[in-house]
């Protein structure tokens, strides 16, 4: 069995009816949450109605310090749940 070809089929067959996943492309934008520019055929400006920064604190200036500042000190990139891969200080540092 050809698997790439099958594999491709699928996906094809996917496509053409409508349910292969797509992501949308999304800029922030500073100062403007909930607010982002949509990036596809054209940058349309549209509402953000599903992220979980309910505050808008990911846009505070203290909070993007502390996330320059955790970066430079513990680098960066992505992590799982702290059920998974552990609590850091930093998050006992955020809570009570």
């Amino acid at each position: 069995m050809d698997f790439a070809r099958h594999f491709q089929s699928q996906l094809d067959a996917l496509k053409s009816d409508g349910n292969y996943r797509t992501f949308a492309n999304i800029e922030r934008k500073t100062g403007a949450f909930p607010r982002a520019n949509r990036h596809g055929d054209t940058v349309d400006e549209v509402t953000v109605w599903c992220s979980n920064d309910y505050l808008g604190m990911g846009q505070h200036a203290d909070v993007i310090e502390a996330m320059v500042q955790t970066t430079q000190a513990c680098g960066a990139g992505a992590g799982g749940t702290r059920n998974i891969s552990g609590n850091t200080i930093q998050h006992r540092a955020l809570e009570p």
